[in-house]
């Protein structure tokens, strides 16, 4: 008889500190069958990659690339689902993690973003209640391609700017709000006796290897007179193999080369956070403000600046004359302090060239 398995309620990382998720939300009594530590949406940062031109050798190193070129953290620490032809990543300070170990030696040591905890959707734009704040989302073929976080639930003006922000227009946007209830799984984590497990290409190649070294094991086992003849048949089998591993090789070894120089070479074009924080102090040089929030996703950078009677026309002007930049667009922030700043930068892909190669 087996053991039952003993079930733990899980950590929730928070500005007071670590507690124990039936401490701070009565509304998500949830325990699950491992010790984690949930990290809420505010601390998190998400990325889409598309995968469909990277060579399946490479996009590992290819996903750890983008998020060292995207991320403001020195060490970052990461969830990345891959599936198909794309990877949805959220990444996180490790360092934050690790002044709370300090403070709570007793700390898991399973890391687990919130949103793994909300069901995933198909289609369309969704409003998640978060353990804390808000997340806005859109998403396309279930697959997540936009996120955005805020403290408070957005109003009808803040909605309208993310739908702009996904490329789609606000009159076609129909938002659903989604339960505030988590799931005691990661909804990537499926049991492994699933239909949609089996069939998965990995599994399913390891299964038949499985099924086909047991058989061989069965006919071995059902007489020694064949012992001799496979034995006979290995060795030539061997031998063939043998004299071909060396043109095998290298025909690999240049196909590998060259799929890794193209996908070098599609890296290298990328402007580097350095490179775009020099652009930008070079054209905003001449004007007072802070900035809030700083993103850069796939040619497209866009500041958060806060400063009470801005001149958008100025600074439009002094940012168009950069050649870096193809286009420069203002709009309005969530306060009426706020701006928010869209550069497109010269030979970088839009979102909409993208989805359409």
């Amino acid at each position: 008889m087996s053991k039952p398995v003993s079930l733990v309620t899980p950590w929730v990382i928070t500005a007071e500190g670590a507690l124990p998720l039936n401490e701070l939300s009565a509304a998500n009594p949830i325990q699950m069958d491992s010790a984690r530590v949930i990290l809420p949406r505010q601390y998190l940062f998400y990325i889409y990659i598309a995968l469909a031109n990277v060579p399946k050798s490479l996009r590992a190193n290819v996903i750890q690339q983008r998020i060292q070129q995207v991320s403001p953290f020195s060490n970052p620490a990461s969830w990345i689902i891959q599936e198909d032809n794309a990877a949805q990543v959220w990444f996180w300070d490790a360092a934050l993690i690790a002044q709370h170990r300090i403070a709570n030696p007793h700390l898991p040591q399973a890391v687990l973003p919130e949103p793994l905890l909300r069901a995933p959707q198909q289609e369309g734009f969704y409003l998640q209640a978060c353990l804390n704040g808000w997340d806005m989302q859109y998403w396309v073929e279930g697959e997540l391609r936009y996120t955005r976080w805020l403290p408070i639930k957005p109003d009808t003006r803040t909605l309208a700017d993310f739908v702009r922000q996904c490329g789609k227009n606000t009159a076609e946007a129909n938002w659903v709000d989604l339960e505030v209830a988590l799931m005691d799984r990661p909804w990537n984590e499926k049991p492994f006796w699933t239909k949609e497990t089996l069939t998965n290409e990995k599994i399913a190649t390891k299964l038949i290897a499985g099924v086909l070294v047991a058989w061989v094991f069965l006919e071995l086992g059902l007489g020694l007179g064949t012992q001799i003849k496979s034995s006979w048949l290995a060795a030539q089998v061997a031998e063939k193999n043998e004299a071909m591993m060396d043109l095998v090789n290298q025909r690999d070894g240049a196909l590998r080369q060259q799929e890794f120089n193209q996908a070098i070479g599609q890296l290298v074009s990328a402007p580097s956070p350095l490179f775009l924080s020099a652009q930008i102090h070079q054209c905003l040089a001449d004007f007072d403000f802070a900035i809030l929030d700083w993103q850069y996703q796939r040619g497209q950078l866009v500041l958060l600046l806060q400063k009470e009677g801005l001149d958008t026309r100025a600074l439009i002007e002094s940012c168009a004359a950069n050649p870096v930049f193809t286009d420069v667009r203002v709009e309005p922030g969530l306060t009426p302090e706020q701006t928010r700043v869209l550069f497109s930068l010269q030979g970088e892909p839009s979102e909409g060239q993208t989805d359409a190669e």
